[in-house]
C-alpha cells in the first residue's frame, strides 16, 4: 500500500540537505536518471516577494487560452497546494505511485552523490523532481516554478527555464545567484529593481543573449483605478495596449504584477499581442489563496493570509487604497510564518489590533502575543484575547462603538487567520 499525502510531505520535510552548492550538479544528475522530464514542458520561474501573484495570473491566462499549466508552490502548507496540475492536484494514488517510482530512482541517484561526495538532496530538490514527474506525466504544456530567495534557488538552473520573472527582490536576496537563473536565448520581465539586482539582470540577460524588460520602461500600467472586486488597468507591453483590464485583486501592486504576468504570457502563447477579451477573462477570474477579500458587512470585515512585512505592507496599502476605513481594526492571528517586523506597519494604520493565537495551533502562545502588544504598540491600541472567535466579536464591536459608518475589520497574520475569518461568515 503506498503511503499518503500527509506521509510524504513529512518525509519530504524531514530530509536535511547536505552541501548546498552542490545541489545544481545533483539536480542534473536526477533529472538525468529520471529520463529528463522537464523536457517535455516548457518551465518558467517566478521569483521576488510578489511571485505567488505573479505565478497565479500566469497560471489563469495560460488556463484561458487552453494551455495546461502546472505550478510548484515549495512554500504551500501541504502538498496538495503545493503541486497542481492544470487547476487541480494529482490524485492520492497518483501522487503515491509518483513517489514511489521518484524514491527508486533516487536510491541509485544518492549512491552516486555519496561517491562523488556530492552530499544528500533537500526538500527543494525532491519537491521539483516529482513536480517534473507529475508535470510531464499528466501533461502540461507549461510549468510555473515559485523559487524562493535562498541559496537553494540554483537548483532550479537544471529545468533549463525558457523565462523568468522578477518581481520584486528583498535587499537580501543573492542578486547575481537569482540572476543566473536566465536562460540562453530566454526572457525575463522584472519589477523596478535596486542598482544591484538590476545590474545583475542586465549582465546576465546580455551574456545569455536573453530578452530582459522591466515595469516601469518596456511595459506600462496606466490608468489603474479600484473597482468592485478589485481593479482596471490599463496594461502597456512592446505588443500593444490592453485597456481597462479587469484584475480581480486589490490594489495596485497587483495590477503590476498582472503586467508582468501578461509580458510573460505573449512569449509563452503567441510571441505577440494577446486576445484582449482573453486576457481579460483570465485576470478577472484569477484565483490567489489567502489573497484580500471582503468576508461580510455591517461592519465590512477583510480577510487575508498575509504574515511577512512585504506581504502586510500591501494589505494595508491595498485595504487604504479600496476601502478608506476608518476606524480600522486589525485582528491578528499569527500563524507559523509570522514576521513580528510588520506590527509598526499595524501600530501607524490600525486604530486597535486585537491578537489571537493561531486558529491552526501553528503560531506563538498568549504570551508572546502580549508581548509583541507590548513592545510595538501605544497602550490602549492593542490587546490580546484568547480565541479567533472572541477577538473577531472584540474587533468587530470596537468598529461599531465608533459609530463611523466607514469602519471596518481586517482579519491577517497567516492562513488559519484567513480560513477561520471565511468560516466565520460562511452560510
Amino acid at each position: 500500500m503506498g503511503k499518503g499525502e500527509e506521509e510524504i510531505w513529512k518525509e519530504i520535510w524531514s530530509r536535511t540537505p547536505e552541501k548546498e552548492e552542490e545541489a545544481p550538479r545533483r539536480m542534473e544528475i536526477a533529472l538525468d536518471l529520471l529520463g529528463r522530464p522537464e523536457a517535455l514542458f516548457r518551465s518558467v520561474l517566478v521569483l521576488g516577494q510578489g511571485r505567488r501573484f505573479a505565478s497565479r495570473l500566469l497560471c489563469s491566462l495560460l488556463d484561458s487560452y487552453g494551455i495546461g499549466a502546472g505550478l510548484l508552490c515549495p512554500s504551500a502548507p501541504d502538498l496538495e497546494k503545493c503541486i497542481v496540475a492544470k487547476g487541480k492536484p494529482p490524485e492520492a494514488k497518483r501522487l503515491s505511485d509518483l513517489y514511489g517510482e521518484l524514491k527508486n530512482f533516487l536510491s541509485l541517484a544518492e549512491a552516486r552523490f555519496e561517491d562523488e561526495g556530492l552530499g544528500k538532496m533537500g526538500p527543494l530538490e525532491i519537491l521539483v523532481c516529482l513536480s517534473a514527474l507529475e508535470f510531464s506525466d499528466e501533461p502540461v504544456d507549461v510549468a510555473v516554478f515559485e523559487v524562493e530567495e535562498g541559496e537553494e534557488c540554483e537548483t532550479f538552473s537544471a529545468l533549463r527555464p525558457e523565462g523568468c520573472i522578477f518581481t520584486p527582490l528583498p535587499p537580501e536576496a543573492p542578486s547575481p545567484l537569482l540572476a543566473e537563473l536566465i536562460g540562453q536565448g530566454a526572457f525575463a520581465f522584472s519589477s523596478p529593481q535596486d542598482g544591484d539586482a538590476r545590474a545583475a539582470l542586465e549582465e546576465r540577460a546580455q551574456d545569455a543573449g536573453a530578452l530582459v524588460g522591466f515595469d516601469g520602461e518596456q511595459l506600462e500600467v496606466s490608468n489603474d483605478v479600484p473597482a468592485v472586486g478589485g481593479q482596471v488597468a490599463d496594461l502597456s507591453t512592446p505588443s500593444g495596449l490592453y485597456p481597462q483590464v479587469p484584475i480581480k485583486l486589490f490594489g495596485s501592486f497587483q495590477a503590476h504584477m498582472a503586467l508582468l504576468s501578461l509580458a510573460a504570457g505573449e512569449k509563452l502563447i503567441t510571441g505577440g499581442k494577446l486576445d484582449e477579451g482573453i486576457v481579460c477573462e483570465a485576470f478577472s477570474t484569477v484565483k490567489v489563496p489567502g489573497s484580500l477579500r471582503p468576508v461580510a458587512q455591517d461592519p465590512l470585515t477583510l480577510a487575508s493570509a498575509s504574515s511577512a512585512y512585504f506581504e502586510m505592507g500591501l494589505c494595508l496599502e491595498a485595504v487604504e487604497e479600496n476601502f478608506h476605513l476608518s476606524p480600522l481594526t486589525a485582528l491578528i492571528c499569527p500563524g507559523e510564518r509570522f514576521d513580528p517586523s510588520f506590527c509598526p506597519l499595524l501600530a501607524e494604520a490600525a486604530d486597535l489590533s486585537v491578537f489571537v493565537p493561531d486558529p491552526l495551533g501553528k503560531g506563538p502562545g498568549k504570551k508572546e502575543l502580549s508581548e509583541f502588544a507590548l513592545q510595538s504598540f501605544a497602550p490602549g491600541r492593542a490587546v490580546v484575547e484568547e480565541s479567533f472567535e472572541e477577538g473577531l466579536k472584540k474587533a468587530r464591536e470596537a468598529v461599531l462603538a465608533s459609530g463611523q459608518a466607514q469602519g471596518g475589520v481586517l482579519c491577517a497574520g497567516g492562513r488559519g487567520a484567513f480560513l477561520a475569518a471565511q468560516k466565520a461568515f460562511r452560510k
